[in-house]
C-alpha cells in the first residue's frame, strides 16, 4: 500500500499546486496545471520515488490520483510478492 500523503505531496510539487487541491478526484481535466509535459515529469518522479517502472499502458492510465493510486498499488502488490 503506498503512502497518500508522499503521493500527495509528490503530486503538489511537480504541478506546482498547493496539497489540498490533490485529492483523490483530481485529474488531468480539472487541474489546469496538469498538462502533458508535467504529466511526463510526474510519472518520472513516482518511479523514481516509489522505486516502480512503469509501462507505456500505465503512463498513459495515470490520468487522476485514484488511477495513478490504482496502479502504485498494483505494481507495488506484485513486486513485493
Amino acid at each position: 500500500m503506498i503512502d497518500d500523503i508522499k503521493l500527495r505531496q509528490l503530486i503538489a510539487y511537480i504541478l506546482e499546486i498547493d496539497i489540498e487541491r490533490v485529492i483523490e478526484s483530481s485529474s488531468s481535466n480539472n487541474i489546469e496545471e496538469w498538462t502533458s509535459f508535467s504529466h511526463v515529469q510526474l510519472v518520472m518522479a513516482i518511479e523514481s520515488e516509489f522505486e516502480v517502472t512503469l509501462s507505456p499502458e500505465d503512463m498513459m492510465d495515470m490520468l487522476s490520483v485514484k488511477s495513478i493510486k490504482m496502479i502504485l498499488n498494483e505494481r507495488l502488490d506484485n513486486f513485493q510478492s
